[in-house]
Parts: C-alpha cells; structure tokens; sequence
C-alpha cells in the first residue's frame, strides 16, 4: 500500500478539516471583574494588500492605531516611492513585493544609503516553491530587510519550507478570500482554520525567539472570526473586505453629480457619492485594468458597487471590544492568552451555526 493512498485513506475516514464557520469557543468561569479589565496591548490586524484596500490613508490610519498595514503594490511607481519615503521606517509597516529580481534590485537600490530596514511581504499565492524559496533567500539574506512575510502557504510542510528559506512571518490561507476563487477554480485549499491550527502546532516546540509568526489569512466576515483564528494560534489576521468598507481604504471613485447636490444639500441628501468594487487580485477585473489582458484563468472576483460605511478607527475600537468581551467568556485576561492551549473549540453543525444568527427578524 502506497503513502498517498495511505493518506486518502485517512482524509476520507477521520474528522473533516474546519472553518471558522464549523466551531465556537466554549465559555468558562471568568476571570475579570469588567471587560474594561482585559488587556489588549498587542497588535493584531494586517491589512491585505489589495487595491481597494491599502493606499497610503489606510496605511497612515492603520500606523495610528498601532496595527499593520501591508501596502499594495499594484500601485504606480510614483505612488509606492511615495509609501516608502513616508512609512518605510515604522516598525509596523509593511511594504509588499512580487517574485522579480527588478523589484528587488529596485528595493536594493532604495536602501542604498538608508540606515533603516524595511518590513517585506512577498505577495504571490502559492507561497511554498522552489523558486520563492530562493526569493525568501534573497530578501532574507539583503541588508535592507527587516521582518520577511512569506506568501500564503496552508500546510504544516509548507510553513516548516517558508520558515527555512527566512520568511519571519508566514500568511495563511489558500482561498478562503471573500473575493477569491481559487478552490473553486482549481480545487486546491485547505479550511482555514484547521490550517491555522496545524501550522501552530508544527512550531509549538521551537523557541519564541525564532518561532514564526502566524498570520490568518482570509475569509474574516466579523470580529467572531478574529478571536476564533487568534484561539486557533493565529497573533495576527489580515483582512482585505472590511477592510475596504472604511473611508481610508484606497480604491474609491466620485459620483460627481451626487457630491454636488451633496454639497447643496449641506450633507444631509447623497451622502453615497463615494462608491467602488471591491476585487481580487487574480479577478479578470483586476487584470485587465492592470495589465491590459487576461492572464490565464482568472481566480478572484469582483463584488457589487458599495460605499464606504466604516472608519479604521471604529473598526479597530470595535474588535478590540469585541476580544475583550471573548476573554470575559473565556476565563482569560489578555489577548495573548488566546491560544490553543488555553481555549476549547466546539464543534457545531449547520443548524448551530443558523442558531448563532440574530433570527429575531426571520420569518416563519
């Protein structure tokens, strides 16, 4: 009997891998007087480097509170030389790159008479290669690197490959993305959540100082889905669509008709005046605006017109109130505290999950 077969024969028989959709988070005896006693004293959101999500005003809302922006790098020349000169020294910022050796000798050349270093994201989708490992090597290995995220991986092996080459941080999440389709498309993945978890589980043996750091990529649909990945080992989620919904992301077009009787108005009429779509980067919409064409089979989409609704600051405020209400449920203190060890997932059915809903104004 083969090893591949062998494999199958345990997919197919054992427990089924999970999403965030498939548990929820046992409560027990709290700990804390208040939820205002909880202690959030660590960031934990990256932004996903889309371009309808982080320019250069999400980029600056993002450092104030003291989270992670991750800058697109779609953007035009001018607009990503701009990004470096303003942020490329805060700790806390991340500057994005694909797999060209132009795009680093670019960055080489930057840095050439810097004293700082940057933090660097490899953008591309399928994080564990042969050649990335070489791009991780390289970037690893400059003077100019500071932190090293590696592209999105969802295997313990594949992290494990990612970590070796000098990726820091590893992002996780094969098409889990609301904008992506890449498990439609190609029938490659893994759910998110078991993801996050095994790849925890694989550096639970290695010292924190060279432990990596685990990012949940993908498929956040509220602040539930947060505290479910950081319980799960996630110290980070990016989030790419609410995200976008903020009046800092980049991507927004004018309605100029509507902002003008807006203005007559005095703001009270055409407050929407502000609209885009919200797209993936593999999306046909995306590439033909990028690139002028299609290249291969597309494997995002593009959502329906929306208008902004959000602002950093109150979403940020938000799902900080929201872990410190989990921890009060959980008998925890501390966002740190978040972690497998110290927190029991249920597994729930179809029905459990409807059951969670608000349902007050379903019809019978």
């Amino acid at each position: 009997m083969n090893s591949i077969y062998e494999n199958n024969l345990k997919v197919f028989l054992s427990d089924v891998a999970l999403s965030t959709n498939d548990v929820l988070l046992e409560p027990t005896k709290g700990i804390l007087k208040s939820r205002k006693d909880a202690i959030i004293d660590t960031p934990f959101l990256y932004s996903s480097p889309m371009d309808t999500v982080t320019g250069v005003q999400l980029v600056k809302s993002l450092l104030d509170e003291n989270q992670f922006p991750v800058f697109c790098r779609f953007f035009p020349d001018k607009i990503q030389r701009k990004a470096l000169d303003l942020f490329s020294n805060h700790p806390n910022f991340w500057f994005t790159v694909g797999a060209s050796l132009e795009e680093y000798e670019a960055l080489r050349l930057y840095f050439s008479d810097k004293s700082y270093q940057v933090n660097i994201s490899v953008d591309v989708a399928h994080g564990d290669t042969s050649h990335m490992h070489q791009v991780y090597t390289m970037y690893s290995n400059s003077s100019f690197c500071k932190h090293l995220m590696s592209g999105t991986v969802a295997t313990p092996e594949s992290a494990f490959n990612v970590a070796k080459a000098g990726c820091s941080h590893i992002r996780v999440g094969i098409g889990p993305g609301s904008a992506c389709s890449t498990r439609i498309v190609t029938g490659c993945g893994v759910p998110n959540l078991s993801a996050v978890f095994n790849i925890w589980d694989r550096f639970q043996d290695y010292p924190d100082q060279v432990r990596p750091v685990i990012i949940a990529d993908g498929g956040i649909k509220n602040t539930g889905d947060i505290i479910k990945y950081l319980s799960a080992g996630a110290d980070g989620v990016m989030i790419g669509s609410l995200f976008s919904k903020c009046i800092e992301s980049s991507g927004w077009k004018t309605n100029i008709f509507k902002k003008i009787l807006n203005k007559i108005t005095f703001n009270k009429f055409f407050k929407d005046y502000l609209y885009k779509q919200y797209r993936g980067q593999a999306s046909k919409d995306f590439q033909i605006s990028y690139r002028g064409f299609v290249s291969g089979t597309p494997e995002g989409v593009t959502a329906p017109k929306q208008h902004p609704t959000n602002t950093v600051n109150n979403f940020v405020t938000n799902s900080k109130a929201a872990i410190a209400s989990a921890l009060s449920y959980l008998g925890l203190e501390k966002i740190a505290d978040l972690n497998p060890t110290n927190v029991k997932f249920v597994k729930i059915t179809s029905a459990s999950y409807e059951e969670s809903k608000p349902h007050i104004l379903n019809k019978d």
